[in-house]
């Protein structure tokens, strides 16, 4: 069994502000010692464990960390299951199931993201899909007042989408001028920075969101120009993706669509 000792035994000396070599004064061991059992290097001897407990004031148990590892042992079942129901279609499950989640795991913004999913798939009503958008707006409102992150970064495109459905559109526009435009994408970024493999790889990946872009972009302007040509534009295009991506999957589904 994996054990989180050295982990914690760094984070709680950081906690209080004290040095490798205080605390191991204390203990009456080197500050190697410390050292070795911060590095996952070793360690502690089983003698020693009560006397690490209590000098950190906290149980041999939250020392060697084998609470953490059963909150995450749960957080990755909580996870699987969740995919398993939404694989299943049962969103009234997912839903129940993240309001349990989030009062063992509050704030998560993986678990909010995927109640905030679950709750715009509920059926229902006219009147109770729109109830179920609009928590799932105050959701990802919730998501975007929590840390920067990659989850954040989604929320912020999807809760345009959500305010748009809901007739909130002021909202919606205002949102979606705040994201990144084309050029600033990830893997734009990214080929730029990474070689060999890495790089092929995000380049491969990023042929599916690009046929997207296309799609999208020149449907808009078929639409806004009444001009069918663009389709047929976004048909050449798509044809060429596909030679470099054979397996592609939406490519093929919005050929054989079109």
């Amino acid at each position: 069994m994996e054990l989180l000792i050295g982990e914690t035994i760094k984070r709680l000396r950081r906690e209080r502000d004290l040095t490798q070599e205080e605390m191991a004064a204390h203990l009456g061991v080197s500050f190697q010692s410390i050292s070795k059992w911060e590095r996952g290097d070793g360690y502690p001897d089983i003698t020693m464990l009560p006397a690490l407990a209590n000098y950190f004031a906290i149980s041999v148990d939250e020392l060697l960390g084998t609470s953490a590892l059963e909150k995450r042992r749960q957080y990755d079942e909580i996870n699987q299951t969740w995919a398993d129901n939404n694989r299943q279609k049962r969103n009234k499950e997912n839903v129940a199931l993240m309001r349990r989640s989030l009062k063992r795991f509050p704030n998560d913004a993986l678990l909010l993201v995927q109640l905030s999913t679950s709750l715009e798939k509920l059926d229902g009503t006219e009147a109770e899909k729109h109830k179920y958008l609009l928590e799932s707006i105050a959701v990802q409102e919730q998501i975007l007042r929590g840390e920067d992150s990659e989850v954040r970064g989604a929320t912020m495109c999807n809760i345009c989408h959500a305010y748009w459905r809901a007739g909130e559109r002021d909202k919606a526009l205002e949102q979606a001028k705040k994201l990144p435009n084309l050029y600033k994408a990830r893997e734009n970024a990214l080929v730029y920075f990474l070689e060999g493999e890495e790089k092929r790889q995000v380049a491969r990946e990023a042929i599916t969101p690009l046929a997207w872009v296309v799609t999208h972009q020149l449907n808009a302007l078929a639409e806004t120009e009444n001009d069918p040509t663009y389709r047929e534009k976004a048909k050449q295009i798509l044809a060429l993706l596909l030679e470099c991506d054979q397996e592609n999957a939406f490519i093929k589904q919005w050929l054989d669509g079109h």
